[in-house]
């Protein structure tokens, strides 16, 4: 039986966030309906991914 690590949990509790933060931007980066939304998607999606704006 496996043990089950507190650490690791908090760590791929953390890592499933920011995948899932990460998704929903790209989405709206790509079918936001204003061009001022995708412009605001793409400039958070750039830092999160520490590409720079």
């Amino acid at each position: 039986m496996p043990t089950h690590d507190p650490a690791i949990l908090a760590l791929a509790t953390s890592a499933a966030g920011y995948l899932a933060t990460v998704t929903v931007l790209a989405l709206t980066a790509i079918a936001a309906p204003t061009s001022v939304r995708r412009r605001e998607a793409r400039t958070i999606l750039a830092l999160l991914l520490s590409c720079g704006p």
